[in-house]
């Protein structure tokens, strides 16, 4: 359960640190504000839309390897939105992909969690995976904020892309 709740947190952190540092990575790049927007549109809007995919997608493939799968993807290719923040479409299309796998994992992971206790046991679980998200949310901006101060903005979102592929292999290696 404690990896799923690793999962989750990660995850969850990633769409603050992507709110609060891609406009900063923005600016020093002199991307306009709109484009930023669009950019985050872009991942909210993929982010919801692979919602409706889970169950099409868990039909063909086992949930872990659909969790597994969506922390790498996500990881890596929200990484490269900072590169090419200056080339907009490129970003915009790191954003889409990051975004559609980001959006995979959450409800992914509750169902996780849920299945992995005892029925009696599902509301403290969920409760638990609850509280990991808020200690994610307040904890890691900070620390990704000491790795901007030495980084620059892009490095607080890699730090957090480097947690998700972290996840990811985590569980790889608990299975």
């Amino acid at each position: 359960m404690a990896s799923h709740i690793f999962a989750s947190m990660t995850l969850l952190s990633m769409l603050d640190i992507l709110t609060a540092f891609l406009p900063l990575v923005a600016e020093k790049h002199s991307v306009t504000p709109a484009a930023v927007g669009v950019l985050l549109a872009i991942r909210g809007c993929a982010s919801v839309v692979s919602r409706l995919f889970i169950p099409k997608l868990s039909a063909h493939f086992e949930r872990r390897q659909l969790l597994v799968t969506s922390l790498y993807v996500s990881g890596v290719s929200i990484a490269l939105a900072p590169v090419f923040i200056d080339v907009l479409w490129a970003s915009g299309l790191a954003l889409l992909i990051g975004g559609f796998f980001l959006g995979l994992g959450q409800p992914m992971t509750m169902t996780m969690i849920s299945t992995s206790v005892p029925p009696v046991d599902r509301g403290a679980a969920l409760a638990v995976r609850l509280m990991g998200n808020r200690l994610g949310q307040v904890a890691l901006p900070v620390i990704s904020s000491t790795v901007a101060a030495g980084l620059g903005p892009a490095g607080a979102v890699w730090f957090c892309c480097a947690l998700l592929c972290l996840s990811g292999a985590e569980k790889n290696l608990r299975h």
